[in-house]
């Protein structure tokens, strides 16, 4: 190894396995290694054991355990969102329309055009369909006039049908809308309670 003086230049020649700063120049310099043997000198490695264990190539099976942690989280996520709003995923029944007559006798037939769909996603059971007579717009003071089934609807699936009932004979004669409550009973689950009845745009005279 060729080292030289730092203060007066002179070169002298080490041994490969000699440190420079064991020895100094007879002038009492300090002995540094030339340049061109600096440059020959290889750099320590700054690679720490942890870094080699980090550039080691990951197996196939880590890749595959990442992937599978990715898809139980998906799944898990997709399930929190259903429990938290499942109720848009079931049925939805309304009363679209109901249609009272002109006129209508105590103690005789009437017959009351009306249509009831299925707005949700999934089908809704049988339930029950309430038909009243009220002299306002209101859930009070409500005559019972009768029900019907309903039979399964599946979604977006409609029925319009005629409905026969007797008007009440101790019924007071005037002027009452006709009110539709559909599910009166509550026997299935919808994604909206708060449709389900509706009333007649006009008023049947009762004589």
């Amino acid at each position: 190894m060729d080292v030289k003086c730092s203060r007066c230049g002179e070169e002298y020649q080490l041994k490969p396995d000699e440190n420079p700063s064991d020895f100094q120049c007879k002038c009492g310099g300090e002995l540094i290694i030339k340049p061109d043997e600096a440059t020959n000198i290889p750099e320590p490695s700054n690679n720490t054991s942890d870094d080699q264990e980090t550039k080691t190539p990951k197996s196939i099976f880590d890749d595959w355990k990442k992937q599978y942690m990715i898809v139980i989280a998906v799944v898990f996520l997709v399930f929190i969102i259903i429990a938290v709003d499942s109720a848009v995923f079931f049925g939805d029944l309304v009363v679209t329309n109901v249609t009272a007559p002109s006129t209508a006798v105590n103690g005789q037939e009437i017959i009351i055009p009306n249509t009831i769909k299925n707005n949700g996603i999934l089908p809704t059971d049988d339930c029950n369909v309430t038909f009243q007579f009220t002299p306002e717009k209101k859930p009070e003071n409500v005559i019972f006039l009768g029900k019907i089934r309903l039979s399964e609807l599946f979604s977006g699936d409609n029925i319009t049908q005629n409905t026969t009932f007797t008007v009440p004979a101790n019924i007071t004669p005037g002027k009452y809308y006709i009110r539709l409550v559909v599910d009166s009973n509550k026997e299935i689950y919808e994604s909206n309670e708060n449709n389900n009845d509706i009333y007649s745009s006009t008023q049947v005279n009762i004589i």
